[in-house]
């Protein structure tokens, strides 16, 4: 699942405990599912609930928080339209000192475009991106995204 290492990718890249302390970071999926239908295409989507568990963390937790906003507006922006407001959940453990654990958890999807090759040799898979979030509201031009420098680079697949 692309989003899981693009996330994993983006992190390491914004959270300067994590350039130093990789090993902080865990990823992994829970709950995975997988939608498809019998129809003309072999297309499919993923949904799956990523868990991320910053371990030891002793920065401020908003510097959790900003870029995994950022990340959501460019990997699954439709969690920024929900109706309550709430495009993840986390708990965290308060430790010894300022260090705490963090176990963050956000409900993804991944469309899968499988696109059978013309001399049926086979078929070749696409992961198209989400769509882009679109303000409803004239005048809004606020992004979680600002600030973060050439962030292309870091979720390309």
């Amino acid at each position: 699942m692309r989003k899981a290492d693009s996330l994993r990718r983006w992190l390491t890249a914004y959270i300067p405990e994590l350039k130093t302390h990789p090993d902080r970071l865990q990823i992994y999926v829970e709950g995975g599912q997988v939608s498809a239908r019998r129809s003309r295409t072999l297309s499919f989507l993923y949904h799956y609930t990523l868990k991320i568990g910053l371990w030891d963390f002793a920065g401020d937790a908003d510097n959790i928080m900003v870029p995994m906003l950022a990340w959501i507006e460019r990997e699954q922006p439709q969690l920024l339209r929900r109706e309550d407001g709430e495009p993840f959940a986390f708990e965290a453990e308060l430790l010894d000192g300022d260090m705490s654990d963090i176990l963050i958890s956000i409900d993804l999807t991944e469309s899968v475009l499988v696109l059978p090759r013309p001399d049926n040799s086979g078929y070749d898979v696409q992961h198209p991106p989400e769509p882009p979030l679109n303000d409803a509201f004239d005048g809004v031009s606020a992004s979680f995204l600002q600030g973060f420098g050439n962030h292309e680079l870091l979720v390309d697949t």
